[in-house]
């Protein structure tokens, strides 16, 4: 019998009674799907996954997406599974992406033209401390902006862009060969209909019909309403945890870069979003 229980807060529910392993029955599926709008976030422990099973685990919200990590920069050559780790091989050459720093407040692959629905990560190996994933609901961010900054906001336009070697504000003087995309600033979700606000430190570069220094000032005042952690999310072994990439953003805490860490990464399909246009 699956059971779902919200973890309290403002967002994210723990699911009981569902092996990813196997196949997700209708019934189930539909649940979850109702589940993972109503709480953005889903958690299922003591999962037992390989590759080919971490890859059909989500099969029950929508089609499995690609990385959109470049190639150069992607380690390995699975295109549906992306390694966040720290690890080393015996050649001192990294296994996966991302070390053990800290990573800011960002939404997945908003920088595309149509962002995927949802990522999911399995825990496969972790440190003794830090690590953590945060999350914030970004419907709640929206709520709790100011009017003026919600006349300010509405309707526009922000283009979102991912330098993958670096983790500061990003460069515009060339994106030829940068991830970029105009994208709303506060969204429709697709499936719930809400205003999110859709804008992020690591890749919200300019805004629609602003100079640089006009948006540069309104992002600065947008950015703290999505660095609010609503869950905080202490991984176990065996943790598969899937999130809603439109309503919510994530960022991660620093851990020993001489402790070991390793999650396994896919993302869910999505679409085109389409932008709120009422400030209220």
């Amino acid at each position: 019998m699956v059971e779902i229980k919200p973890l309290g807060g403002a967002m994210g529910a723990e699911v009981f009674g569902v092996d990813l392993s196997a196949p997700v029955a209708d019934d189930v599926a539909a649940a979850l799907q109702a589940a993972f709008n109503e709480h953005i976030l889903l958690l299922f422990r003591e999962q037992e996954l390989d590759d080919d099973q971490l890859k059909k685990s989500a099969n029950w919200l929508g089609d499995l997406s690609h990385i959109h990590m470049p190639e150069e920069r992607r380690v390995g050559g699975d295109f549906n599974i992306h390694l966040i780790s720290n690890i080393r091989n015996e050649k001192g050459e990294e296994i996966g992406s991302f070390g053990d720093s800290d990573m800011w407040f960002h939404h997945d692959n908003c920088f595309a033209e149509a962002p995927d629905k949802a990522t999911w990560l399995y825990a496969v190996e972790l440190p003794e401390t830090g690590g953590n994933t945060l999350f914030r609901n970004c419907y709640l961010s929206w709520e709790e902006l100011p009017q003026q900054l919600k006349e300010k906001i509405t309707g526009k336009q922000v283009l979102q862009v991912y330098d993958y070697t670096v983790q500061e504000k990003p460069d515009l003087s060339d994106l030829t060969d940068v991830p970029h995309c105009w994208q709303p600033a506060v969204l429709i979700h697709p499936e719930t209909g809400r205003p999110a606000l859709y804008i992020n430190r690591l890749m919200s570069a300019a805004i629609e019909g602003m100079e640089a220094e006009e948006a540069d000032t309104l992002l600065q005042k947008l950015f703290p309403y999505i660095e609010r952690c609503d869950y905080e999310h202490h991984w176990q072994l065996g943790d598969y945890v899937i999130w809603d990439n439109r309503c919510s953003a994530h960022a991660r805490t620093a851990f020993p870069a001489d402790q070991r860490r390793l999650l396994k990464r896919g993302k869910v399909a999505g679409c085109v979003v389409e932008p709120w246009t009422k400030a209220a």
